[in-house]
């Protein structure tokens, strides 16, 4: 991302925000409520445009075709179509994707992900939390390059924190490119570099582990760089 900026008539959402993801690696995003996180996501998703800036995915221009299929998305609302069941779901994320041999892939994500006794179900039945887990998993099935993940956690139980973590590192080992935003700073942890949202711009990245050696915590450094 280049100087992206997203403003509604004169509120700015987003201000010139830059930053670089490599190919395994994980950035965590973090910051209060309304700070720009989800806004950025939904721009490198390809779901709104910019009004300032540009990106690109996987050397695809940001908001091509080409950039959305090799994007996985995981959004911070429920992210699901009440009618179709969630096996419907991982298949039209993969056919989207254009991803082949994916149902093992989809049978693995739906074992784990404890959605085994739902998947047949509308997910308009689903629990928040159950919700979560499949956009989770649509996000995943085709392996794509880019994760974006917007609060995977919120509303998931302790199982499914743990279950949602290992697979994000998963995924970062085999080469994905993660972002991930985040309340539960001890979750950050994962992340290979920290940035945060102050008065909708960046401050970083920084590496973690950089972080936690000058200030003991994420939630520690949070604030540091929040307030500085």
């Amino acid at each position: 991302m280049r100087g992206i900026s997203r403003s509604y008539g004169r509120h700015v959402i987003v201000r010139d925000v830059s930053f670089r993801v490599d190919t395994g690696r994980m950035l965590a995003l973090l910051g209060p409520n309304g700070c720009g996180k989800s806004t950025t996501l939904k721009v490198l998703s390809g779901a709104i445009e910019p009004s300032a800036g540009e990106f690109t995915v996987a050397g695809q221009p940001g908001g091509s075709d080409g950039a959305r299929r090799a994007t996985g998305y995981v959004p911070d609302t429920r992210g699901v179509f009440p009618r179709l069941t969630g096996g419907e779901h991982l298949e039209l994320a993969a056919r989207l994707h254009h991803a082949e041999d994916w149902r093992g892939r989809a049978d693995d994500l739906i074992e784990r992900l404890a959605l085994d006794e739902v998947v047949d179900l509308p997910a308009g039945a689903y629990s928040h939390g159950q919700s979560r887990r499949l956009s989770m998993a649509m996000a995943l099935v085709a392996r794509p390059p880019l994760l974006l993940v917007d609060e995977p956690f919120d509303g998931v139980d302790l199982d499914g924190v743990e279950t949602i973590t290992d697979l994000l590192v998963e995924a970062r080992a085999e080469g994905a490119a993660v972002v991930l935003t985040t309340h539960l700073l001890d979750a950050a942890v994962i992340a290979d570099e920290v940035a945060v949202f102050r008065h909708h711009e960046l401050a970083g990245p920084h590496p973690t582990t950089a972080l936690l050696e000058e200030h003991g915590t994420l939630q520690q450094a949070w604030k540091h760089l929040a307030h500085a």
